[in-house]
């Protein structure tokens, strides 16, 4: 049985590369559905695509819970597990409500985790990777909520942006604003999450510079 779940583990590692593909074309085709507004027929096609998408990681993490087997009846063997698959449950748990469709992006950025282990690859993954995919399925998710909304003032891709990009600086310059609950939603999350990335990523710079300056004034004086 050991043996078992060994090689099934294996098996799941050799298959995160496909995993980080296959996250990045689950949004991927999502934008595609809301930007370019396809046929309903090639909408259904795309629909149809994502959601086998959704249902492997769905599987990824049914098969990693059976892994873990009986520990996850003791508080430290379920601990372990949140601890270890949180964002693998969240990926999974969250998408799936029609509010918080923006967090699809849970699904690239847990296809990405497993090359994400080192502190400055977590650095680079706040600053390189996490805020341009949150400012994008922001844009695209708000878009979807507002097209077609009476009233609405993002009607396009580059107004789904700018609002984007205001919104998660916090400088709100009020010119573009979602009307719909949705919207609402998104908006929302959208400055909660940007406050605490900038502040994160404010602290983490601070504390290389903080950590560097005695070495360096040490290195000069000898």
């Amino acid at each position: 049985m050991d043996t078992v779940k060994k090689r099934v583990s294996r098996a799941l590692t050799r298959l995160e590369l496909p995993w980080m593909f296959l996250g990045f074309a689950y949004l991927g085709i999502y934008s595609i559905q809301v930007i370019a507004q396809p046929s309903e027929t090639v909408y259904a096609v795309l629909e149809a695509a994502n959601w086998a998408i959704y249902a492997v990681f769905a599987l990824d993490l049914l098969v990693r819970a059976l892994l873990a087997g009986s520990d996850l009846a003791t508080v430290a063997g379920f601990t372990a597990f949140l601890r270890a698959h949180w964002l693998s449950i969240l990926a999974v748990v969250v998408p799936a409500f029609r509010s918080l469709r923006v967090l699809r992006v849970l699904i690239v950025l847990r296809a990405m985790e497993p090359y994400l282990n080192t502190r400055s690859h977590k650095l680079g993954l706040v600053t390189g990777v996490t805020v341009p995919l949150l400012l994008f399925s922001s844009a695209v998710a708000v878009l979807e909520a507002e097209q077609n909304a009476e009233g609405s003032n993002i009607t396009s891709f580059a107004d789904a942006i700018w609002w984007a990009l205001a919104s998660v600086t916090t400088v709100g310059y009020g010119d573009r604003y979602p009307v719909t609950d949705d919207g609402r939603v998104i908006a929302t999350f959208l400055l909660v999450v940007g406050i605490g990335l900038f502040g994160a990523l404010t602290a983490v710079l601070a504390a290389w510079v903080l950590r560097d300056g005695p070495a360096k004034t040490e290195q000069g004086q000898t």
